[in-house]
């Protein structure tokens, strides 16, 4: 008579490791159109407020310095801010705050960028690969940026053209 070893078997092991990542690949749901727009608008709201108040804290120590030409100056500082914004998203806020397991806005709306194989969070080089990718899209006059958006809407995995070349999916958690 054979005896059954005290052992579990490898095999079924291994059966039931895949069993239950399948149900929680199931389980993972992707976010909706609405709640990535809503996160990319609260992103918008912090990086820019911010900006902003850069922005006048350095008028403000222009003025208190009273230099000659004050008025050039400060009008420069204020042509300044869109691209300050936009290069402080870029170089900062989305990459680091994405590979520390999202952005303010992202947290918020409970949704986060994963790598599509994996499904960890993503490294920063790839967070900020994707940075600079939606940079590229909005530099070309803003058309790219917003087809990339739709594109959400035709991919299988609810990706935009920014998620898709760095291979991320957003995920509800």
């Amino acid at each position: 008579m054979v005896s059954k070893s005290a052992q579990p078997d490898p095999i079924e092991q291994l059966l039931s490791k895949i069993s239950q990542e399948v149900k929680r690949e199931e389980e993972q749901l992707l976010a909706t159109f609405f709640q990535r727009a809503i996160a990319r608008i609260i992103d918008t709201a912090i990086v820019f407020g911010t900006s902003f108040g850069l922005q006048e804290m350095a008028i403000y120590f222009i003025n208190a310095d009273n230099p000659y030409n004050v008025v050039f100056i400060v009008s420069s500082v204020k042509q300044a801010m869109p691209a300050f914004a936009l290069m402080m998203w870029v170089l900062l806020y989305s990459p680091v705050l994405e590979s520390l397991g999202g952005t303010i806005g992202k947290r918020i709306m409970r949704i986060r960028l994963v790598d599509l194989s994996t499904r960890q969070v993503p490294y920063f080089r790839m967070c900020a690969a994707r940075s600079w990718i939606y940079l590229i899209f909005v530099v070309l006059a803003g058309i790219p940026a917003i087809l990339s958006c739709l594109a959400y809407f035709v991919s299988d995995y609810h990706q935009t053209w920014h998620d898709k070349l760095t291979n991320m999916i957003c995920v509800k958690y």
